[in-house]
């Protein structure tokens, strides 16, 4: 095949390239942060892989030159930015058939480039897994603190924590409901997350305490429409706005009430974890834990538990095998 016929960027894409992957990756099903992360990672990717077409043996370069950068990238970072690329070759390979001005021939040979630059393996080793469990003592100080909040940010802020720690909900997840994605059910609530990671819709009950705070929330927003969490205008009277939160708002939110608290490095993704460590715990089946907090497949549901080595070893204390003594027959 020609060079000139190669390039899958110059043939596939029609305009920027960068604005064709935007609008890609505002199209796809991945959450927000993850488009943001794929859209900075390919940034790089364009920038550097100039006059150079989108090939197994381009990505694998690349792949190289991101091995040898100082200071160096951990494998985890690597994989990421892969992951990034290994999603913009797939797209590439179904621009191809879309593209105009392209002989069948073309598209073939354009698709199967793209699609063999998708299959670079990502590089192995890691570092230890980020984040952690945390435990009832914290989460109690960090309602404890909301409690003893009066005004109305007190009450929201307690049914946000209370959410993300019994139901595992995402950042982005608490940022979107509305308030007419709940409903009552026997003995709580029923949250609908609309068009979660992944593209699809799901339900999450909430119940006891979590329950509760919501209960309360929903009393003092009232019952005006939008979204479930608003924002509130900092000062003592503590007005409430029409507008719901963002994420930077979250994240400004749960570190004050970690600092008043005394909880120490507290990330939003270390409250799924705890869900996820807790009903495995529990002896909740894995397939469950993964349909509760919206992963794709068991294995990435694996990498949040965050149970130490004792669950192990709790585990492992009842495996048995037979004690035969040698020489015994």
């Amino acid at each position: 095949m020609a060079k000139s016929q190669s390039d899958t960027a110059a043939l596939v894409v029609a305009g920027d390239t960068l604005s064709v992957i935007r609008g890609e990756l505002d199209r796809s099903p991945l959450a927000p942060n993850s488009r943001r992360a794929y859209f900075s990672a390919l940034k790089d990717f364009e920038k550097w892989r100039v006059g150079r077409p989108m090939t197994r043996t381009t990505v694998q370069a690349y792949l190289a030159d991101l091995q040898a950068r100082e200071p160096k990238l951990s494998p985890a970072h690597i994989n990421n930015r892969l992951a990034a690329v290994r999603w913009w070759a797939r797209r590439m390979a179904d621009l191809a058939e879309e593209a105009e001005g392209l002989t069948p021939a073309q598209r073939r040979d354009i698709a199967h480039l793209a699609e063999r630059a998708a299959l670079v393996k990502k590089v192995p080793g890691g570092s230890l897994p980020r984040g952690r469990l945390v435990g009832e003592g914290e989460i109690r100080a960090l309602l404890q603190v909301c409690v003893g909040d009066e005004t109305p940010a007190g009450g929201r802020d307690a049914a946000i924590i209370s959410l993300a720690f019994t139901t595992g909900m995402r950042r982005s997840e608490l940022c979107g409901l509305q308030v007419g994605d709940v409903a009552e059910i026997a003995g709580g609530y029923e949250l609908t997350i609309r068009r979660a990671k992944g593209g699809k819709d799901r339900q999450v009950p909430a119940y006891n305490g979590a329950r509760d705070y919501l209960r309360d929330w929903l009393a003092i927003r009232g019952d005006r429409p939008g979204a479930l969490f608003l924002a509130i205008r900092k000062g003592k009277a503590g007005l409430i706005l029409e507008h719901g939160m963002g994420g930077q708002s979250l994240q400004e939110m749960l570190g004050k009430r970690a600092e008043q608290a005394g909880v120490v490095s507290l990330g939003w993704h270390d409250a799924r974890r705890t869900v996820c460590s807790n009903l495995l715990e529990d002896g909740t089946d894995l397939a469950t834990v993964q349909k509760i907090l919206g992963h794709s497949s068991p294995a990435v549901t694996v990498k949040y538990d965050r149970r130490p080595v004792e669950a192990q070893r709790k585990a492992l204390r009842g495996v048995h095998v037979p004690y035969l003594r040698r020489g015994e027959k």
